[in-house]
């Protein structure tokens, strides 16, 4: 793990040297920083450019750990922003717009420690330039982790688990069943025998696919308020036929299961950063596709990855999500040939170009020439008209 810089407030200094402790037995080359008073907290925070992660108890005597991390983001925006809190359940966790990154349950334990350090450090390797990073830890509306997809991911890491586990968990929210079910029976993803079963499914769609869609559609249920749900549902139809496309594109070009499966989930998951944009009524943002990370513009697919990291998806997933607008925008070797896979799929249904000027284009930067073939022989139609 890469070294990073934390600053811990909490107005019980037991508590903070337990944690201190435990951060140390964990990462022993972590930074830490620890202060019961908000005076000496603001000049910490105000004098040390390098701070990666703030992390606020809830109640405290001077200030609520809400109201400390609100005004984190306004004047160092830079950090991530946890709360310690020992009710998980609290309304106020639910304040919008929303400033919390992460959550940290009292009592703690070493391995939800490890979880929120390890996310951090991933974060940061990220390569977002430093006023990217500070624009997306500025942003008004953060969504709130969903718990459902926080007990996915637990049963999954487990490796205790079977596909009835899944679709019990899953089934606890109706629209995400009714959609694993619509996505189950879609002949664009190449099933033909209809299915009512939420187990046979989850056991179609695969895990990754499965998590892909259920991190997209919590997001969209976290903002239900703010946006028209017929604006959601045209929104993740947009990035649900990307998803499809990319996936026929990959298994038409040789890609085994596993592969289009993370090009599925890489395209269906650039619809959690435009639905955050959408509900801050930034539906005119500029054109995405046309940045690079260098440009310091924050488009929807990196404030996705901004997300998803900070979630403990994969950083493959996070790294593609931030190149795919890009046909030379990852260094990853072994990552290179997703990211063109995911641009040409992008450039035909988003920018409109024709697949013999997009095929002409390719051939002079070297694409695989596979992958150029392909480009002309494949039946765009189907996902363009």
């Amino acid at each position: 793990m890469s070294s990073i810089t934390v600053v811990i407030l909490d107005d019980d200094a037991f508590l903070l040297k337990v944690l201190q402790r435990t951060i140390h037995r964990a990462f022993p080359e972590v930074d830490i920083m620890t202060t019961a008073d908000i005076d000496e907290f603001w000049q910490l925070l105000n004098t040390r450019q390098d701070v990666d992660l703030v992390l606020s108890d809830y109640l405290m005597p001077q200030m609520n750990g809400l109201d400390v991390l609100e005004q984190c983001s306004s004047q160092n925006p830079y950090p991530v922003r946890a709360l310690l809190t020992g009710d998980m359940t609290l309304s106020t966790m639910m304040r919008q717009p929303n400033v919390v990154h992460a959550y940290l349950a009292k009592p703690f334990n070493e391995a939800d420690i490890t979880a929120l350090f390890d996310n951090v450090a991933a974060l940061k390797s990220l390569p977002f330039a430093f006023n990217v990073r500070r624009q997306l830890g500025a942003m008004i509306s953060f969504p709130v982790y969903p718990l459902i997809l926080k007990e996915l991911r637990d049963l999954i890491q487990s490796n205790e688990f079977d596909l009835h586990d899944i679709a019990n968990v899953v089934s606890q929210e109706p629209i995400i069943t009714a959609k694993l079910l619509q996505l189950a029976n879609s002949a664009y993803l190449g099933f033909v025998r209809p299915t009512s079963s939420i187990d046979e499914a989850v056991s179609r769609l695969g895990i990754t696919i499965l998590m892909a869609i259920t991190t997209s559609l919590l997001v969209a249920k976290n903002f239900e308020s703010s946006i028209p749900s017929d604006v959601h549902e045209k929104q993740l139809n947009i990035a649900a036929n990307y998803a499809s496309c990319v996936k026929r594109f990959a298994k038409q070009a040789g890609f085994n299961l596993h592969d289009q499966e993370l090009l599925f989930s890489v395209a269906l998951l650039s619809f959690v950063g435009k639905i955050i944009l959408l509900s801050q009524a930034q539906s005119d943002a500029p054109d995405e596709h046309a940045q690079t990370m260098a440009d310091g513009y924050v488009s929807a697919n990196f404030i996705s990855a901004y997300v998803l990291k900070l979630w403990g998806y994969d950083t493959k997933i996070c790294n593609l999500l931030m190149s795919c607008h890009d046909l030379d925008g990852i260094n990853d070797n072994d990552l290179i040939t997703f990211n063109h896979m995911l641009y040409v799929v992008r450039q035909v249904i988003f920018d409109k170009q024709t697949p013999m000027q997009l095929r002409a284009y390719c051939e002079s930067t070297g694409v695989d020439p596979l992958l150029c073939h392909l480009i002309s022989e494949f039946d765009w139609h189907s996902y363009t008209s």
